[in-house]
């Protein structure tokens, strides 16, 4: 069923609502890029921390005397 022409919005209403749309979707692809480039960089920080703690497991990895596990104290002792 179709609105009777008294409620149909006029082109300029229509332009208007369209204008408003456009606006807040504007907005909010802006503050979703502020939050992808913070992703970004706190991705970048952690890759970064990754690569340190693995090398630091590679070094201690490489140490050429053998440990004998049984006679080492636990952390807690």
């Amino acid at each position: 069923m179709s609105k009777p022409i008294s409620e149909t919005p006029s082109l300029s209403d229509r332009v208007v609502e369209l204008e408003l749309l456009v606006t807040h979707l504007a907005r909010d692809l802006s503050e979703l890029n502020g939050v992808v480039i913070e992703q970004q960089k706190r991705i970048e920080e952690l890759n970064g921390l990754l690569l340190r703690l693995d090398e630091q497991v590679t070094r201690l990895g490489d140490d050429d005397e053998p440990r004998d596990l049984l006679s080492e104290r636990p952390p807690h002792y």
